[in-house]
């Protein structure tokens, strides 16, 4: 007959920490994708429009802000590089459209400066960005 001796340990293997350590790399992924989100997007009060839809795409966006701050695909650039920037991204894909995103208090030919320089970039369809006009309930 065989007794059990009293110093021998048996090897156990706890998944307690690993499933701790796992659960805090989760939250930590989905906070900062989170806040890198919220950080990437641009603030811009477009106009509103009857006609306004709200479709997520993979065109090229071109937003100038208020202060007539130009950006491309959410990049900050300089104004006299959109042309080159348009051309790249069209030589890729040439039926993308581009999609400008103007604040509604931007002089008008400012938006239609940038409109040439879009266009020089060899883009043929362009789009103005604009929210859906809010219905009032009565």
């Amino acid at each position: 007959m065989k007794f059990p001796h009293p110093n021998k340990k048996s090897a156990r293997f706890d998944l307690t920490p690993l499933i701790d350590v796992v659960l805090h790399l989760v939250i930590f992924f989905m906070l900062t994708t989170t806040f890198t989100n919220l950080e990437s997007r641009i603030k811009v009060n477009l106009p509103t429009s009857d006609f306004a839809t709200v479709e997520p795409s993979k065109n090229i966006t071109v937003t100038i802000t208020e202060n007539n701050t130009i950006y491309f695909n959410g990049k900050l650039i300089d104004p006299l590089k959109i042309t080159e920037n348009v051309a790249t991204e069209l030589k890729n894909d040439p039926k993308k459209m581009v999609v400008l995103e103007a604040d509604r208090n931007v002089l008008h030919g400012k938006v239609i400066k940038v409109m040439d320089l879009i266009k020089k970039g060899g883009a043929d369809i362009i789009a103005i960005a604009t929210k859906p006009t809010e219905k009032s309930s009565k």
